[in-house]
């Protein structure tokens, strides 16, 4: 009788094992196809291939602004308000989080761009929201920098609600060692001075 419950129990170990490295491969295969969608998307963005951009955007997003040729529109109004300078190449990009819901994928992805402004060195880091619906193998995205985080749930309705999106930020490292060099060291605290006892 211990011999078949010993040979029932390896083989639930070994089938949860075999499940376990599954979804760790899963999750692999996923991760790097998100982070291949989101070059190609940043690189269709820097080289203003529009096709190519709205091709990789979460559908509702194109609805959202009114259809392929508005939202062309859309995205050559920032691009030209946000232009890369000559110098410049796409940005860099990571994976913050991946996440798995039955029927789909979605993540966040930082980009941080390296760029100037007003002649500093800047540095801005967004993010992109991606979504699979085919187990991880082709992803589309919506470019959380091009609009707000309250309007998100418009913007992308399906979207997980417990998704981690930080907010954006633009750093000009020359700025904050100038703040760092303006904050002045607090003064030394005085020390008391002991009080002389007199001599009995």
């Amino acid at each position: 009788m211990k011999r078949i419950y010993t040979t029932i129990l390896v083989s639930v170990l070994a089938c949860s094992a075999l499940v376990t490295k599954a979804q760790d491969n899963d999750s692999t295969m996923a991760a790097n196809n998100a982070l291949k969608s989101a070059e190609a998307l940043v690189k269709a963005w820097f080289f203003q291939e529009w096709k190519t951009y709205a091709d990789l955007t979460t559908p509702s997003v194109v609805k959202y602004y009114g259809g392929p040729q508005q939202f062309k529109e859309h995205l050559v109004t920032i691009y030209f308000r946000l232009e890369p300078k000559q110098e410049e190449k796409p940005e860099i990009l990571r994976l913050l989080e991946l996440r798995n819901d039955t029927d789909q994928w979605q993540a966040v992805i930082e980009k941080v761009r390296y760029t100037f402004i007003d002649g500093k060195r800047a540095i801005i880091t967004s993010h992109l929201v991606g979504q699979s619906t085919d187990a991880g193998a082709t992803w589309k995205f919506v470019d959380v920098s091009h609009n707000s985080l309250e309007n998100l749930a418009f913007i992308f309705p399906t979207i997980f609600t417990d998704l981690s999106i930080p907010l954006g930020k633009t750093v000009i490292p020359s700025e904050v060692i100038e703040q760092q060099t303006a904050v002045q060291e607090p003064a030394p605290k005085a020390t008391a001075k002991k009080k002389a006892t007199p001599k009995k």
